[in-house]
């Protein structure tokens, strides 16, 4: 435990820009012992409201709670639900200025309705279209500012249209001129081929889509058959995203490390019970973007972002990794961290 100890003192006040599709995670809690009169669907009366920050807002979130310090770039609607997003950030110490408001958009919004302990609706709303051009160049100046203030930086792409051409144009410009630690998690990761990245975290499915392959009707959510389909894959993988390293989050069974000229590796995942899967990729890219720019070997950082995500994920709703749970967790639980195995003793 002494390697993570002296990593994590290492995460303090490392400034990173996270730049993505911002999104409110709205929950409205209640209770129904009774059906509708019109319809036979539940009557619900709402208890309580939450908000919470979603998307690069959860990204940023948790590289707060890890010691780290966001540097914010995103835009929001000029609505109630941007406003109440920017609060959420606000009451976590992170700094708003850097979020656009945008009148001809609204805000990217997941309202969640929980009856009786349980989730029972998912309702999205939002823009996703592309952003336009007088959005685009604020985020560019923007972007040139923070650049030159950060030591590593986090693009969250959702696919909801703020990642324009010309946006990731001016991001390898300015990776090229001033190179930073990049590490991209999202949709569309072909993109970005030309950047210059250090490390891309698609899921599984994200990583059958830059492959061009559909995923295997029986093989059930998770297991063995994800890792063998992916193996042959890995250099592939790395070539049409351009990055150095690919780590293909597995939830329940880890991820897949690949780096070029080398076997991927299999890092299992450390066993904590479960209770919301929402934001576990978040926590996931802050966590291992954090390490890397500390210093920590890939596998280390690796481990440190496994163990993280699967803290965020045993609390309800969406949450994050605090630096004091991931130290406490790695001191008490050393037999239930992630472990790491070379892909020949995999044995799943």
């Amino acid at each position: 435990m002494n390697d993570y100890t002296a990593i994590l003192a290492q995460l303090d006040g490392l400034k990173v820009l996270v730049m993505g599709e911002a999104m409110l995670d709205s929950y409205l809690i209640g209770h129904s012992d009774r059906l509708c009169q019109e319809a036979a669907v539940p009557v619900v009366q709402i208890s309580d409201r939450q908000h919470r920050a979603g998307g690069a807002a959860n990204t940023a979130f948790n590289l707060k709670s890890l010691g780290g310090t966001p540097l914010f770039l995103s835009v929001t609607g000029a609505d109630v639900e941007g406003k109440n997003l920017r609060y959420c950030l606000e009451q976590q110490g992170i700094a708003t200025g850097s979020m656009l408001v945008c009148a001809d958009r609204a805000t990217l919004t997941k309202q969640r309705i929980l009856v009786n302990h349980h989730l029972q609706l998912r309702l999205d709303y939002g823009s996703t279209a592309a952003i336009g051009p007088k959005t685009e160049k604020r985020l560019q100046f923007l972007l040139q500012k923070l650049w030159l203030d950060c030591q590593a930086v986090i693009i969250s792409d959702y696919g909801y249209g703020l990642f324009t051409p010309s946006l990731i144009t001016a991001i390898a410009t300015l990776q090229n001129r001033f190179p930073r630690l990049i590490v991209a998690d999202g949709k569309h990761l072909h993109r970005y081929q030309q950047v210059g990245l250090t490390a891309v975290k698609p899921n599984y499915r994200e990583a059958l889509d830059l492959l061009g392959l559909e995923p295997d009707p029986v093989e059930g959510p998770a297991g063995q058959n994800r890792i063998e389909a992916l193996i042959p894959h890995s250099q592939t993988l790395l070539n049409l995203t351009g990055a150095a390293i690919v780590v293909v989050s597995l939830d329940r069974e880890g991820c897949l490390i690949c780096q070029r000229d080398r076997p991927p590796e299999h890092l299992r995942a450390c066993t904590i019970p479960v209770a919301c899967t929402v934001g576990a990729g978040d926590t996931f890219v802050s966590a291992l973007t954090l390490g890397l720019a500390a210093g920590a070997t890939l596998q280390t950082a690796a481990q440190l972002a496994s163990t993280a995500a699967a803290i965020a994920i045993s609390k309800p709703k969406t949450a994050a990794c605090f630096a004091s749970e991931l130290q406490a967790w790695l001191e008490q639980q050393e037999d239930k961290t992630a472990e790491l195995l070379p892909l020949g003793q995999s044995n799943l």
